[in-house]
């Protein structure tokens, strides 16, 4: 139980410093250049591929929500996820990586696609999506 609250809280921190800090609450990306005479385009997704895929598929309507807490949940439920994942393959009795491979990665899909459809009906209760 203590390697899952200690993955959870490492990947978290990982997709905090890496993803989240980089928008406001508005979805606007932060840009901080360090030299003003030089711009520099970024060829870049306007958000993180987990978010895109998010409002896409449950048509979050982003002018009603949080862009930034929005991305701390979706970060959340991915380190859930992967520890979830690490824990059910570290609990395999075998000495075989290769298995250990496979099992995880069978897992990936199953388990993203169960806990983005439990953070799409949250979603959709709150009132946050678009009514197509």
């Amino acid at each position: 139980m203590i390697w899952f609250i200690i993955t959870v809280i490492i990947t978290y921190l990982i997709y905090y410093l890496f993803i989240i800090r980089k928008y406001d609450s508005k979805g606007k990306r932060i840009i901080k250049e360090k030299h003003k005479k030089k711009k520099k385009v970024i060829d870049e997704a306007r958000y993180p591929s987990e978010v895109e895929l998010f409002i896409y598929k449950y048509k979050v309507d982003i002018s009603k929500v949080n862009f930034r807490a929005m991305l701390k949940l979706i970060g959340l439920v991915c380190s859930i996820d992967i520890a979830i994942i690490v824990t059910i393959v570290s609990f395999l009795k075998t000495d075989n990586i290769y298995i250990q491979l496979g099992v995880g990665a069978l897992l990936v899909i199953p388990v993203i696609i169960i806990s983005f459809n439990i953070l799409g009906k949250v979603f959709k209760k709150k009132g946050l999506t678009k009514h197509v």
